[in-house]
C-alpha cells in the first residue's frame, strides 16, 4: 500500500474536502501522466489497495475523497475504478453510483473527522 497516498487522503478526509487525482499526484510527486492507461491503472490500483484495507477495518472507503476534475476546474466524481473495487468488496449494491458516491462520501469525511 501506498503510504504517502494513504496519509494524505486521510487528511483530506479529516477536512470534510475533496482532492483530484491530478493534484494528489503533482502533490506526493508520484511521476504519473494520466495519458496513459498504465498510469491510471496503477492509481486505481494504490487507492484500491487502500479502500480495501479501510473496508477490512469496518470503515467506509476513504478513496471516495479522490475524484476527477471537470474541464472548469471544479471537483468531478471517483473514475470507474472506484465503483468497480466497491462491487468487488460488496459495498456498492444498487444501480445509482452518485447516490453511492455522495452516501460512501459522507460516511468518509463523518469518520475521518472525528479520527
Amino acid at each position: 500500500m501506498q503510504e504517502a497516498i494513504y496519509a494524505r487522503i486521510q487528511e483530506i478526509a479529516r477536512e470534510k474536502d475533496l482532492i483530484t487525482y491530478s493534484k494528489l499526484n503533482k502533490e506526493l510527486k508520484l511521476g504519473l501522466d494520466f495519458n496513459f492507461d498504465k498510469d491510471r491503472k496503477q492509481i486505481g490500483e494504490w487507492l484500491g489497495e487502500i479502500s480495501q484495507h479501510e473496508v477490512q477495518l469496518g470503515h467506509p472507503m476513504l478513496s471516495a475523497v479522490v475524484v476527477q476534475q471537470e474541464s472548469d476546474g471544479s471537483f468531478g466524481h471517483p473514475g470507474e475504478g472506484f465503483y468497480n473495487i466497491a462491487k468487488d468488496l460488496n459495498v456498492f449494491r444498487g444501480n445509482n453510483k452518485f447516490i453511492f458516491w455522495v452516501s460512501e462520501l459522507n460516511a468518509v469525511h463523518n469518520y475521518w473527522s472525528s479520527h
